[in-house]
């Protein structure tokens, strides 16, 4: 509905604004025109247009919206429960040490070690030595060669044909063997093949004289056993002790009262009420003009 008369009203103001226009300022200017002195041009009449309104729905606050508190009060009960009268406590007592004399043997000296050297013994000997070492010694004896003439074949046997002519001056065809063509030579021989004779020359030794370790020198071990003597000490039997007591805590039965529920504060909120009313509203305002008519029929 809202939308249909905002339409309404719109094309109603454009139908107004179409109609008036303002008169043309030399229309109606202070210079008079004598009647009889020119044809009419134009024509105006003035015309005005009242205000115009619509009615709109408005929503107005009724009653404020409000906020209550309330205050809900703390809940007791009353019990009993077991309270410490005295707390427990932790008290000591000592027990002096024990001693006894008694008897031990104790180390007056460690044992030791000591060390005697015994020199070595030599002796004079005579002994072989190699002077140098048996040897073999290779002869070579190269081959012997000679030269000696052969009969080489160069060529070997073989058959061909020949042609000839008769007297009649005709062709005749002869089977014709061909001997083998050798030619001499000279070749090298090996007499005798190259040879190895070996000679072998005997180790040279001779007789020296010279000193040798009968017997290494040695080292003597001898160990000197530990010393030990009896004493009479004060020993420790039964070292000091620290007992402890505990003393237990003592309780007592008591009443009090409690609390079960805190108090707590509640707080109530009224929503604000509104209502629709209606209400007229200026939308456009009248206003006067000017309007072009037709000339009437006597003149201007």
């Amino acid at each position: 509905m809202r939308i249909l008369s905002r339409l309404l009203i719109a094309s109603t103001s454009l139908l107004a604004a179409s109609l008036i226009v303002s008169a043309p300022a030399h229309a109606w200017g202070k210079k008079k025109h004598n009647r009889h002195d020119g044809k009419a041009v134009a024509c105006y009449q003035k015309v005005s247009t009242a205000d115009q309104y619509r009615t709109i729905k408005k929503r107005v606050l009724v009653q404020a919206a409000s906020r209550r508190e309330e205050i809900i009060p703390a809940r007791y009960k009353t019990r009993t429960r077991r309270v410490v009268v005295r707390a427990r406590s932790v008290s000591y007592t000592t027990s002096p040490a024990q001693y006894q004399t008694r008897t031990r043997r104790v180390m007056v000296q460690r044992s030791s070690v000591s060390y005697r050297e015994t020199p070595a013994v030599y002796q004079t000997r005579t002994r072989r030595v190699l002077i140098s070492r048996a040897k073999r010694i290779a002869h070579k004896t190269p081959a012997a060669y000679r030269t000696v003439n052969r009969n080489v074949m160069v060529s070997a046997s073989y058959e061909g044909w020949k042609i000839k002519h008769n007297k009649r001056g005709e062709p005749i065809h002869c089977k014709v063997q061909y001997p083998a063509v050798y030619k001499t030579v000279q070749q090298t021989q090996m007499v005798r093949k190259a040879r190895l004779s070996y000679e072998t020359i005997p180790a040279v030794y001779r007789t020296v004289r010279e000193r040798v370790m009968v017997r290494k020198a040695r080292r003597h071990k001898t160990v000197h056993p530990a010393q030990y003597r009896t004493v009479s000490e004060q020993v420790l039997v039964r070292s000091a002790r620290r007992h402890k007591v505990v003393h237990p805590a003592q309780y007592q039965t008591v009443r009090e009262r409690v609390i079960v529920r805190s108090a707590k504060r509640r707080i109530h909120r009224s929503p604000a009420v509104y209502r629709s009313i209606r209400e007229r509203v200026l939308v456009r305002r009248g206003k006067s003009g000017w309007r072009r008519v037709k000339a009437p029929a006597g003149g201007c």
